[in-house]
């Protein structure tokens, strides 16, 4: 088969978040089924052309006649490290190149849309010029969701795609690009075909994620119980009772980590390896990074981590409201990451005025390894969380997760306290911070106890969440849609 991979952020060249990992790991995978896939993404002014030897593509050049507009775009190519897949680059100066961030934080909203759109249709019509036709264009989130629109409400022919099909992958429905319908004239889209009840129309918007929907031939959320949990209001960001409508071609598979990157056994960055048949490696890390953050160094107080985005979605909330009750705990927390000032706010005073919870604030690779290496635990209260990979990377490194039961943490961590067996961390149901600090206890209560958490430990070693096993969903998903057809 072959298949175009279109996403807004591809790791190791621009990433934000899950996205850039998954862009940048799934494909690997898929490759080595057989398949000719490629990877398509803009040439964001912040990405390393020599580092990665980005290389021109001869004859790629493509004028784009967008309303009243000529956008210039090409290619330029590279391929993901350690692999044979190549990743397009969409060169255009003015809607990525000048820009330093994937997603600046006052970008104007019109050129917000502009760019996306550029990136879209730019990325069908280069894939023209250089004759590359895909059985199938698997689109990621809002910013490809204009790729299934443009392709079935475009006022051009489009003559090349009549066989592709598209697959739509939701990694958060919680941005869902809306804007005003004048969008669509730059877009050369049929606004009278388009901007219709049944189609891209919402409350008197657009909103694309709305039209992936409707216009994909298939839609795939990043864990099954993600994809049960759109289709009902609490989770649906108003887009449930079409989730629900269009829920026969809705899947769920569940998003896998690299095991060659995320791997405590040949780690570089960490203080020192370890594996299930040998753990003194990760005491050492937990002695370093206790050291790193001016902590004392003991083993026996648990070490908790957190490595996220500082937002309301992962429940930052909760754990504001327990920070007194932390402090006073035997325990140490550490936490990285950047997002809301509030919440930036909040850990860098806990960081200067408590001796227990330390505190990072921005992205610091080399230290989330560490962080993951040192803890002995992990906390994810998520409000939502469509897969998560913090759990997958902490479950790798036995740092003990202690989640909220939704999304794919519902998926990957299986509470000790319900299954004492097959138990590899922790789980609160109710989005309440009592609930949340309960269960940091009864973990702790269980880490005092060497042989149960030895056993956690090893279960949560021995998890399996690879992603060969989510290329192989993928792959069926992709077969079962030609054979469809």
């Amino acid at each position: 088969m072959r298949i175009l991979f279109a996403s807004a952020e591809v790791a190791p060249f621009a990433k934000v978040g899950g996205l850039g990992d998954v862009a940048g790991s799934l494909p690997k995978s898929i490759k080595e089924l057989g398949n000719d896939i490629r990877v398509i993404m803009p040439l964001w002014g912040c990405i390393d052309k020599d580092k990665y030897n980005l290389q021109d593509v001869p004859g790629s050049t493509v004028n784009l006649k967008l309303d009243k507009k000529d956008i210039s775009v090409s290619l330029k190519q590279a391929k993901l490290p350690d692999s044979d897949v190549i990743v397009y680059f969409i060169v255009n100066n003015e809607y990525f190149g000048s820009l330093k961030e994937v997603y600046p934080k006052n970008c104007d909203a019109k050129v917000e849309q502009e760019r996306f759109l550029v990136f879209g249709i730019g990325a069908l019509k280069l894939m023209e010029k250089v004759s590359f036709k895909p059985n199938i264009i698997h689109c990621n989130d809002w910013h490809t969701a204009n790729i299934p629109v443009y392709l079935k409400n475009s006022k051009n022919h489009l003559n090349f795609y009549s066989n592709s099909l598209v697959l739509f992958s939701i990694h958060n429905l919680a941005y869902q690009g809306i804007y005003g319908k004048e969008i669509l004239d730059f877009a050369n889209i049929n606004t009278e075909k388009a901007f219709t009840p049944d189609g891209l129309e919402f409350f008197g918007d657009i909103n694309w994620m709305k039209g992936a929907i409707v216009y994909s031939d298939q839609i795939n959320a990043v864990s099954k119980t993600y994809a049960n949990e759109i289709q009902v209001p609490e989770f649906g960001e108003g887009l449930d009772g079409l989730l629900e409508l269009r829920n026969y071609k809705l899947t769920g598979i569940l998003n896998g980590i690299d095991y060659k990157i995320w791997n405590p056994a040949t780690d570089n960055l960490i203080q020192s390896n370890y594996s299930t048949e040998d753990l003194t490696g990760k005491k050492e890390c937990k002695k370093a990074l206790q050291k790193k953050f001016k902590l004392d160094q003991k083993s026996s107080i648990p070490l908790l981590g957190i490595v996220s985005r500082l937002v309301d979605q992962k429940g930052l909330d909760l754990l504001a409201e327990i920070a007194d009750d932390l402090k006073n705990t035997d325990l140490q927390l550490i936490i990285l990451g950047t997002g809301d000032e509030k919440y930036e706010k909040i850990f860098k005073k806990l960081n200067k005025n408590t001796d227990n919870i330390k505190s990072l604030i921005g992205y610091d690779n080399n230290l989330a390894h560490q962080i993951y290496a040192g803890c002995d635990m992990f906390l994810m209260p998520s409000r939502f969380e469509p897969c998560g990979l913090g759990q997958l990377i902490a479950l790798r490194y036995g740092a003990v997760p202690v989640v909220r039961k939704t999304g794919g943490l519902a998926d990957t961590v299986i509470d000790y306290y319900i299954n004492n067996e097959l138990g590899n961390g922790f789980i609160f149901d109710n989005y309440n911070s009592d609930d949340l600090l309960e269960t940091i206890n009864k973990a702790i209560k269980v880490f005092k106890n060497k042989k149960p958490w030895s056993h956690i430990v090893n279960n949560a070693m021995n998890s399996e969440f690879s992603w060969q096993k989510s290329a192989l969903e993928y792959q069926n998903l992709y077969e079962s849609l030609i054979k469809r057809r």
